[in-house]
């Protein structure tokens, strides 16, 4: 599907979608859609918590009468995705959204579901494919904040590292470059660089040799978890620097028990529901936007709100508001941006997300 059709085919589909079902009225009232969400990644928290959402969500009172969801876990290639993908094409899913795992070799199979008239959402790993209903996170503001924070606290010229995040990931890649970007305004010394895969061993065992080499390391801007860089520089009997990372429970708690001078961005777990929601408000014929950024949160050990983070606001980590004491090392908490209201969660609804 090329380009210049996207806004014609999003005419058309709810144009098509309004007629079929507006008589009789009760039949669109009772009309249940038939939604896949196809992820091809399940080897972190984030992940794990992200699928326990769908799962929760789906059994709200907003959606439980008009969806019926699945949820496929394939293997993290785009060939094992792909065949998923086209499985869920040939079964007649009124709509599959996606985490991907490329965002350029699942093209093929995006374009294959439009062709049958399927609506193809995209979030956290997007496919940026006119006609595909894409929601993810602000990470350019979200990284100006990060490397804004760093810089102020290691000061400008000094010695940081930085993490690449996952070899050919689309966020891991806008995430590098927009860090990049600011460090260079501020002359930062890039001594050396690493890929933590967003994993909290593979993060550990990266940093353990940057910090074996660059003992006078001044900050770390990390894709992973500030209890990952608390343990590589702990561990390397080092001490603790300025840190950049994404959030976990167990790294607001390590940030708070520490004095840790560290920012966390929340990249919302519940981006897939947002998604779900962009295609069956589609589906049911209603304009949307096809392109949803969220804005992330960001939280900060400092009282001080002076405290430069760039253009969005700053919260202050707080036990018992958003980190706790008896809630999984790897809660992402809020699991929604403040302005997405249809549905929300109490942190026990999606606490248990682990996968055995």
């Amino acid at each position: 599907m090329k380009k210049t059709t996207k806004k014609l085919f999003a005419m058309f589909l709810a144009a098509s979608m309004a007629a079929s079902f507006a008589i009789p009225a009760q039949a669109e009232e009772a009309k249940k859609f038939k939604i896949g969400v196809s992820n091809a990644y399940m080897g972190n928290d984030w992940r794990q918590l992200m699928i326990k959402c769908l799962e929760v969500a789906a059994e709200k009172d907003a959606y439980k009468d008009r969806v019926e969801l699945t949820i496929v876990n394939s293997e993290n290639t785009a060939e094992a995705q792909a065949s998923a993908i086209d499985a869920m094409v040939e079964q007649d899913y009124d709509a599959i959204i996606i985490d991907a795992s490329s965002a350029s070799a699942l093209i093929p199979a995006v374009w294959r579901a439009m062709d049958k008239g399927i609506v193809v959402g995209s979030f956290d790993s997007v496919i940026d494919e006119d006609g595909v209903y894409t929601v993810q996170t602000d990470f350019i503001a979200m990284v100006e904040a990060w490397a804004t924070y760093l810089c102020e606290k290691c000061g400008d010229g000094a010695k940081i590292a930085v993490d690449t995040g996952m070899p050919g990931s689309t966020n891991g890649n806008t995430i590098y470059e927009a860090a990049i970007a600011v460090f260079n305004e501020h002359n930062m010394d890039i001594v050396a660089e690493f890929a933590s895969q967003y994993a909290d061993g593979i993060c550990q065992e990266q940093l353990a040799s940057v910090l074996a080499a660059n003992p006078d390391l001044a900050g770390i801007f990390s894709q992973a978890y500030v209890e990952s860089c608390y343990a590589a520089l702990t561990n390397a009997g080092m001490d603790l620097i300025p840190v950049a990372a994404f959030d976990t429970n167990l790294g607001m708690i390590t940030a708070l028990d520490n004095d840790m001078e560290a920012i966390i961005g929340n990249n919302c777990p519940g981006l897939g529901v947002i998604c779900m929601d962009n295609v069956l408000r589609v589906l049911e014929g209603e304009e949307v936007e096809e392109d949803t950024f969220v804005t992330p949160g960001i939280f900060v050990t400092e009282k001080d709100k002076d405290v430069n983070v760039g253009v969005l606001p700053s919260t202050v980590i707080e036990r018992g508001v958003n980190c706790w004491d008896d809630v999984a090392d790897g809660m992402d908490w809020p699991a929604f941006p403040d302005d997405f209201t249809t549905i929300s969660f109490d942190i026990s609804e999606i606490s248990d997300y682990a996968v055995n």
